[in-house]
């Protein structure tokens, strides 16, 4: 299990960055906008990112059966959760913890890690698509929005290239420097994953990642009609995506601090003031976000409390790779 201080450390560093973004501005009118949304809409944006997080689990779920593992769904859906507990580390690396919890049930690292680089790739990829719909309001941010889009689905096409794929494994056959190490266990990650990239996986993965990740761009547009705010439905989708992308390419831990600052900037450029446009970022990132890391947190106090109590359950057997 992560050490709780990595997790009590990435608490406390978003709690200090919020606390500093909302005393930058308006505080009391920023806590009184949070406060106009009621219960019913709070649920509602709670269920959509449910849906994302239950689409998402439905991929890695089949990412792992297609690489010949066979698990329990209702013992694989804690593991996927609790692998939100370490959303908030640079590129979610913290989610490949989830690897040691299916290693006990018998999954190989290399087919996890598979499913780890396929699923952080497609999420990239998914979310750079979405962002083209900022565009419809935002002309201006072209530039942007195609450039990561364009340079995700080039690496894409060479990703997809065993001709490739061979070459790199044969120049980094034996590693000697560090760099080479870092290169030597990319292009171990990407071999396991090559199997995930073929196009019946890589289009149903694109498939479910392109509904879970807009149904939390539509969790803005209720936070924004919940507060008063007119924002049509494919821009609040553009906006969050556009954000959600620039946190990615930061590596900074959860995208903390670029996710909030672009989608703040984007509302105040859709016509909501400085305050409304906190208000309805904090709200989002709650509701996404922390909310993960909370059911996260939860999930994986579950498996620990059960590991403990049945040290000795044997592992779900798991069939070898495809």
């Amino acid at each position: 299990m992560p050490r709780p201080r990595t997790i009590v450390f990435s608490l406390c560093l978003a709690a200090l960055l919020y606390a500093t973004v909302v005393a930058g501005i308006d505080t009391e009118r920023t806590i009184a906008a949070v406060g106009r949304l009621d219960g019913r809409w709070w649920l509602l944006i709670l269920a959509l990112s449910l849906i994302n997080y239950a689409l998402r689990f439905v991929r890695w779920h089949g990412y792992l059966r297609w690489l010949g593992n066979r698990i329990h769904p209702g013992r694989h859906v804690l593991i996927y959760i609790a692998g939100f507990a370490l959303t908030t580390t640079p590129g979610k690396a913290g989610e490949g913890m989830r690897s040691i919890y299916l290693a006990r049930l018998g999954v190989p690292y290399p087919h996890s890690l598979a499913a780890f680089f396929a699923e952080r790739f497609l999420d990239l990829l998914t979310i750079a698509m979405l962002s083209m719909l900022v565009l419809i309001a935002f002309s201006g941010y072209v530039l942007w929005v195609i450039a990561p889009l364009a340079v995700l689905a080039g690496l894409l096409v060479a990703i997809r290239q065993r001709r490739l794929l061979e070459a790199m494994k044969r120049r980094y056959a034996t590693p000697e420097t560090r760099v080479a190490r870092l290169m030597h266990g990319l292009v171990s990650a990407w071999d396991q994953a090559f199997a995930l990239l073929g196009d019946r996986p890589l289009y149903v993965g694109l498939a479910l990642g392109l509904v879970a990740w807009a149904a939390e761009g539509v969790s803005v547009y209720v936070i924004a009609h919940g507060l008063g705010l007119e924002l049509a439905v494919e821009t609040a989708i553009g906006i969050y995506a556009v954000s959600m992308l620039v946190g990615a390419l930061s590596f900074v831990p959860g995208g903390l601090g670029g996710t909030e600052a672009v989608m703040a900037l984007l509302l105040k450029l859709s016509g909501a003031g400085g305050a409304l446009a906190i208000a309805i970022t904090l709200i989002a990132r709650i509701a996404t976000l922390w909310f993960a890391v909370l059911l996260g947190l939860i999930a994986m106090l579950g498996l620990e409390i059960d590991r403990r109590r049945h040290p000795e359950s044997a592992p779900i057997s798991s069939e070898g790779k495809r």
